[in-house]
């Protein structure tokens, strides 16, 4: 994908965190999302595969035009799993176009990231491979975004993959099954005042790329087209049967 749309990706990703439930199954080969996976780790070798078509492209097949560098989502729980250190052996020893991203909001689901791994700086296990690793204010867009432009040109100048480790948190519980009773409140309430989305806005009206008034227009543009979609969502029929071996 362009970088356009990384960025797009990453601006997204900045202060929130998917759940296996909240980005399960989306997939849109227009916008080379690959989809969403039931278990966490499952889409970190699919985005590998993807890095090396990119390179095999450009190196076997001669397609000189072949440049995308994919991005991994993934949360710091699944840092803890094997998928995520045999893809970055693998991406590391064949120079892939890959940014593994770790969206670490402190907890996966219930368990404190500190109590769970030896290591908190998830960053660091880059060097175990000889990989660059960066940690960054994963609740600044600007920020990451750096770290993302610094990250995709080393990746096209053949330099391999990059584990960026995105600090961030989530206000609320993992999904609708987490009563979200172990955070505590002092520690919600120091992130919530960091919120991406606000501090950008403030950012944009200071620099003078928008007004206030703009920014709101913006957002109730936003909420018109979600409350359509639900809208559209609750009110269209069940599928026909025929329907449940579509593509199968």
């Amino acid at each position: 994908p362009s970088f356009e749309v990384i960025s797009e990706l990453f601006g997204k990703a900045t202060g929130c965190s998917k759940g296996r439930g909240g980005s399960m199954h989306l997939f849109s080969k227009e916008h080379h999302l690959l989809g969403g996976y039931a278990f966490i780790g499952e889409g970190i070798p699919v985005a590998l595969g993807a890095a090396f078509s990119s390179k095999y492209k450009k190196e076997v097949t001669g397609d000189k035009n072949s440049n995308a560098v994919t991005a991994a989502f993934f949360g710091d729980g699944t840092c803890n799993n094997g998928q995520f250190y045999e893809c970055l052996n693998m991406a590391q020893l064949w120079k892939l176009p890959i940014l593994f991203v770790v969206e670490n909001n402190k907890w996966a689901i219930g368990m404190a990231h500190d109590r769970a791994t030896s290591n908190p700086e998830i960053w660091r296990k880059a060097s175990a491979f000889g990989m660059h690793g960066e940690e960054v204010d994963g609740m600044d867009v600007l920020a990451v975004r750096g770290a993302a432009e610094r990250a995709i040109e080393r990746a096209r100048s053949g330099e391999g993959p990059t584990l960026l480790e995105c600090l961030t948190y989530r206000f609320r519980g993992h999904s609708l099954a987490d009563p979200d009773e172990l955070r505590s409140e002092k520690e919600k309430d120091f992130w919530s005042k960091r919120d991406p989305i606000k501090k950008l806005s403030n950012q944009l009206i200071d620099s003078k790329y928008a007004t206030e008034e703009e920014l709101k227009t913006i957002e109730k543009k936003i909420d018109s087209e979600i409350s359509k979609a639900v809208k559209n969502a609750l009110s269209a029929p069940e599928p026909p049967s025929d329907e449940l071996t579509r593509y199968i």
